[in-house]
């Protein structure tokens, strides 16, 4: 499926220049720079873009999600990536100062776009609808950020100077203040759907659905069920009726789609490297042969009925055959290989570059929080139904839940859904930490170094630091 391409990385802001230094006169700077919707178009293009960088839509967010979730864990060799899922991470791990980097580019960005974007003299639809976007990317990025990190600096305006950037850190409470505002905004003037050569942007149901989200990770129930059934309503969005038609190359952005971190290759960096390093090492699935870092765990195949066919979608077993080639279970540590983001061989797959979007909502775990959220308000039996309608995809076809449910009963049974639904996808660890989880279930599965009120979240990076003394660290590191 056509996606937009949001090749353009423009970045203006730069260093504050000594004031006896003088421009050229044809030097492009934030100041001359925003003149045209064609500026503004481009300037938020820029701002979807980090989005693609390490510790974001490849070696982040789902590694994080799955591997200290114990539901898969890298080959082992790459001894950043084994503190991350050994919850034995410093404060100098590249692989967090990498997430962190790459969410305050996406967020110095939408930041220029608000500031310069209002001043320029333009249709007024897309004005709206680009600022709408800007304010979107930045509400995500900080999610994701106290996710991660918990209290984070709350930068809303763009820095150019040296001092500005000086800032200590920010209360999550209030941080989610600004989230929410942001998504409040975005989905009043996003619009519900793109022509095609525009999709992979930001919509309304996206910014509902994060809004969604953001609810129910502060549990106020009835507001994420409220908000997840104005996207259910809107009719845009439905499942699949082959499950694994969410990870085909060819139904990219589709119906099921929310929101996803748009990819492609032999573009000079714009793919995507998950491909190779997903597929298991030395198995010949990928033109580099796979380095398998992200190996499914037998904790995690256990999780699945013996009859649900998402196993077979998720996890490469013994005899499996990918395009061609037959799954040896030698090739992994744990017998087992992950499937959803290995695309294999291919046109326009590329070494450690392939085309594949990495997806950070679907319309199925919309469908699980709006159960989740109406089971939270006491109103289970109407919470079954979503729930029900992700187990009845056409191809996955698992029995309806029973009517019999008591509130605890549904609970338990939507975090089962969650797992098997959303596995390896990046959903896990941050489920777990919300729910109040993460300490019994890291112990339960071996995880001893895990430390109860600290290992939910990383250490603030030490190059941070060093640079901005105002950063205090995350007690215990």
């Amino acid at each position: 499926m056509k996606k937009i391409v949001f090749a353009v990385a423009l970045l203006l802001a730069g260093c504050q220049s000594d004031f006896l230094e003088k421009q050229p006169l044809n030097a492009v700077t934030a100041d001359n720079y925003y003149k045209t919707s064609d500026d503004a178009i481009r300037a938020v293009n820029a701002a979807y873009k980090p989005l693609m960088y390490n510790g974001i839509g490849q070696f982040g967010i789902a590694y994080y999600g799955n591997n200290q979730a114990g539901d898969s864990n890298t080959y082992g060799d790459d001894a950043n990536w084994v503190a991350v899922e050994n919850f034995t991470v410093t404060a100098d791990n590249p692989a967090i100062r990498a997430s962190w980097t790459s969410f305050y580019q996406v967020i110095f960005r939408a930041n220029l776009v608000l500031d310069k974007v209002p001043g320029i003299t333009m249709d007024a639809t897309l004005k709206a609808r680009i600022l709408a976007e800007a304010s979107f990317l930045r509400a995500i990025s900080y999610h994701y950020l106290v996710l991660l990190f918990g209290d984070v600096p709350l930068i809303t305006k763009p820095q150019f100077n040296a001092s500005e950037f000086l800032v200590a850190r920010t209360p999550v409470e209030q941080v989610y203040t600004q989230i929410i505002a942001d998504l409040q905004s975005a989905e009043k003037s996003l619009p519900l759907t793109y022509p095609a050569s525009d999709l992979g942007r930001a919509t309304q149901g996206a910014a509902k659905s994060f809004l969604a989200k953001v609810y129910l990770y502060r549990k106020q129930w009835p507001e994420a069920a409220a908000k997840a059934k104005e996207v259910v309503d809107s009719k845009v969005y439905s499942l699949f009726d082959r499950y694994y038609d969410n990870f085909e190359l060819a139904t990219e952005n589709g119906k099921e789609s929310i929101f996803e971190i748009q990819y492609a290759s032999f573009l000079g960096g714009l793919g995507n490297q998950t491909n190779n390093y997903d597929a298991p090492r030395g198995s010949g699935f990928t033109l580099d042969g796979g380095y398998g870092w992200a190996q499914p765990t037998q904790n995690f195949v256990n999780s699945f009925a013996a009859t649900d066919p998402r196993k077979g979608y998720t996890i490469f077993q013994a005899g499996d055959v990918f395009q061609g080639i037959t799954f040896n279970p030698a090739t992994s540590s744990t017998g087992y290989g992950s499937r959803k983001y290995v695309v294999g061989k291919g046109t326009n797959i590329g070494k450690s570059d392939d085309p594949k979007n990495f997806i950070l909502m679907r319309y199925a775990d919309l469908l699980l929080m709006y159960a989740e959220a109406l089971n939270e308000s006491g109103k289970t039996a109407e919470a079954l139904a979503p729930i029900n309608q992700v187990r009845a995809r056409k191809d996955v076809n698992m029995p309806p839940l029973a009517a019999t449910l008591s509130q605890t009963q549904l609970r338990q049974a939507i975090k089962d859904e969650r797992r098997v639904e959303l596995g390896m996808e990046g959903h896990r660890w941050f489920d777990l930490v919300r729910w109040g989880d993460a300490a019994a279930f890291a112990k339960s599965i071996g995880k001893t170094t895990f430390r109860e009120g600290i290992s939910e979240h990383f250490p603030i990076p030490q190059a941070e630091r060093d640079i901005n003394p105002n950063l205090t660290q995350n007690r215990g590191y």
